[in-house]
């Protein structure tokens, strides 16, 4: 759990710091990103390990790298009009459970 909230809020506070507002279809490979570091986090600090939980434990870390960007760039934890931070969010889960997926 402290691997996955950690590579979220670390890669959260880069999102936030260097693409605040991000640039139209390539978010989606940004979350792709952000979903393979915080997948990758979880397997060298479980040895490799798939399954439901751990799954589950990702897709937490990937909803904690959203709301750090929102608190970086915007200030606020849930900002309106967001669709690009939301489209991030989904790709990045959606990578976490592929790479976790046992």
């Amino acid at each position: 759990m402290a691997a996955s909230l950690g590579a979220g809020a670390a890669v959260g506070a880069a999102w936030g710091l260097l693409l605040p507002r991000g640039f139209g279809f390539f978010m989606i490979f940004l979350g792709i990103g952000i979903g393979y570091v915080v997948a990758e986090a979880i397997g060298r600090a479980t040895n490799r390990r798939t399954g439901t939980p751990l799954q589950v434990i990702g897709a937490l870390g990937v909803v904690a790298a959203y709301f750090v960007r929102n608190m970086v760039a915007d200030n606020s934890f849930v900002p309106t009009n967001d669709i690009g931070g939301l489209i991030v969010l989904l790709a990045g889960i959606v990578m976490v459970i592929s790479r976790l997926r046992g």
